[in-house]
């Protein structure tokens, strides 16, 4: 049996319950940065039920040092005949509790299951690690291999990442001929997400006694002249750069702090912007356009003195935008299998949020999509939660896709029936 018709038999095989049961395991397993080991509990769990269900004589299960006693799991399930290596990615980590009552106790209600990490993206995880154990059956062959790289720190500078796409373990998978990353886009085929800067632009002005405002130089009016110029100039600029599926490029202004007393003109006012931008665009020229906006101010007043550079949440890396051609085979093969199981959902779509998807194409040239379980706007949240159906269809999914692509073939000596 092959093809298709293999596909629909191993879509009979799995277990979502044992699938809901693993995600409530990996909730109730804490792993973020305000823990000393941060997520290795969380890797220890993995690699322990990867290793457990995975046959020794076509799969390897290992960890990669990150940092500390930080690792990265990978899992590789070899199919037996040449051919393409498809790779399913997520994050090991979550944000911390932060309030959200009983956080790493999961509960189903309502056909919905809560919990820290269930969109962002436990759900995913088990997916995926599902999705390697029915491939890996022993009546199942398929070409090429099936890789599952689960990554520790993406919601804090995505440190595991970095240590996979730079090959610092020699068993690391450095490539792969298609990725999938399964942060939450409710399933739909995310090809292409926007690039991520954080930037200051800090004035300085000369401090004096609030009675006598003439004799200082107020930082705070040359940073609201800046703050103007980025309306007025910069975001209708931007708004007439577009993406297919991703829009225009945007920028916002965030903070703005300066002064230390109302009888006292400060002689200091930061304004930090959130700019993202497009593929197309380069990393260095988003920061010259910015540094342009303050140049023009101090052409109009030499009064002006400012430093503009990137911030520490985004300087640590280019925060690179992500973009897979629409009509790459995996996109194509991908965008068809989730229409069939999400009727009305297979379109390719582009999202707003930053995923370490980027760093894994840009560090590796690996075609990369976003496509997962649950929608970003539960994630972080105080309730989190994903629904039961979207991890049921992503499972489904994934298996199905990877059937697929892998070209898997089914034998008739298996007791799974």
């Amino acid at each position: 049996m092959t093809g298709p018709a293999a596909a629909r038999r191993l879509l009979t095989r799995v277990d979502h319950d044992a699938v809901l049961e693993l995600t409530e395991r990996l909730i109730r397993t804490q792993g973020h940065q305000d823990l000393p080991t941060h997520e290795r509990a969380v890797a220890d769990l993995l690699a322990e039920e990867l290793a457990r269900r995975l046959p020794d004589d076509r799969s390897e299960v290992s960890l990669q040092a990150v940092d500390g006693d930080r690792a990265n799991v990978t899992a590789v399930v070899r199919g037996g005949m040449p051919g393409p290596t498809l790779m399913l990615n997520a994050h090991l980590d979550t944000v911390p509790g932060y309030g959200m009552p009983d956080a790493y106790r999961p509960v189903v209600r309502d056909g919905r299951l809560y919990g820290r990490g269930a969109v962002d993206m436990k759900a995913a995880l088990a997916a995926m690690l599902t999705c390697l154990d029915v491939l890996a059956a022993p009546d199942v062959a398929f070409h090429g291999e099936l890789v599952l790289t689960a990554v520790a720190g993406e919601e804090s500078g995505s440190a595991g990442m970095q240590a996979l796409t730079g090959g610092r373990s020699p068993g690391a998978p450095t490539r792969a001929d298609f990725a999938i990353v399964g942060e939450p886009t409710s399933m739909r085929v995310a090809r292409a997400h926007k690039g991520a800067m954080w930037i200051e632009a800090e004035f300085e002005g000369i401090a004096t006694h609030g009675s006598v405002p003439h004799e200082g130089v107020n930082a705070a009016y040359h940073a609201a002249r800046f703050i103007t110029a980025v309306e007025e100039q910069l975001v209708p600029r931007l708004s007439g750069r577009t993406h297919p599926v991703l829009g225009s490029a945007t920028v916002s202004v965030g903070v703005v702090r300066g002064g230390d007393r109302p009888p006292m003109v400060p002689a200091r006012c930061s304004v930090q912007l959130d700019r993202r931008w497009l593929p197309g665009e380069r990393h260095d020229g988003v920061l010259e356009e910015v540094r342009g906006l303050v140049a023009e101010l101090e052409q109009m007043d030499p009064r002006v003195t400012a430093v503009v550079r990137e911030m520490e949440g985004t300087a640590t890396f280019v925060h690179a935008p992500l973009e897979c051609p629409e009509d790459h085979p995996g996109v194509v093969l991908l965008s068809e299998v989730v229409g069939e199981h999400l009727p009305g959902a297979g379109e390719p779509v582009g999202v707003d949020f930053w995923t370490d998807g980027a760093l894994l194409a840009a560090g590796t040239g690996t075609p990369t999509v976003v496509c997962g379980p649950g929608d970003i706007a539960q994630a972080h949240s105080l309730d989190e939660w994903v629904s039961l159906d979207q991890v049921r269809a992503a499972t489904d999914v994934y298996v199905d896709f990877a059937a697929r692509y892998l070209r898997t073939e089914i034998s008739g000596r298996s007791a799974h029936g």
